[in-house]
């Protein structure tokens, strides 16, 4: 049995039954030659380094999955032909590789756009990015932040003296 896995990029407008009918034909036509399907993974949505059929984002999905030696070939060209005829408004890029059969299957995938929240500064922080908006921002953020407390509890303090 050799291990492949099969990167798909689609539409961000793709329904869960759209996804639903990708995941049942991997199952169905892996199982049919002899193989299985190891893993579906839907990773989420990302920004692209350049746009593809005019979209700017698109959702990834990792299929990992076993065939026999000897029915890789149909597979494959059935497999073109169902993201080519079936998928062609689902479905924008597909890559197909082999994978060693002793490496891991562990991966790293990066932080979706829809799943990240925050603000500029935490962002800087966890990246390590701090010196990106100039020498020292944290202090210069800092500086900031005391001068506007302090200027507040100037404004506190004479609205109480108003108030006597």
């Amino acid at each position: 049995m050799l291990l492949y896995e099969t990167l798909i990029l689609s539409n961000t407008h793709v329904t869960n039954d759209e996804f639903s009918m990708i995941e049942d034909f991997f199952d169905k036509f892996t199982s049919d030659v002899g193989g299985m399907v190891k893993s579906f993974d839907k990773w989420g949505k990302y920004r692209l380094a350049y746009p593809v059929r005019k979209n700017d984002y698109g959702i990834y999905s990792l299929v990992r999955f076993e065939l026999p030696e000897d029915k890789a070939s149909n597979f494959f060209k059935e497999l073109d032909s169902f993201f080519k005829i079936k998928c062609n408004d689902i479905v924008f890029r597909n890559v197909t590789k082999r994978l060693d059969n002793t490496a891991s299957l562990e991966y790293k995938k990066p932080e979706p756009v829809d799943a990240r929240s925050g603000n500029l500064d935490t962002f800087l922080k966890e990246n390590k990015m701090e010196s990106f908006l100039g020498g020292n921002y944290s202090s210069k953020k800092k500086q900031a932040e005391s001068a506007s407390e302090k200027k507040e509890s100037k404004e506190t303090k004479q609205e109480e003296k108003k108030e006597d």
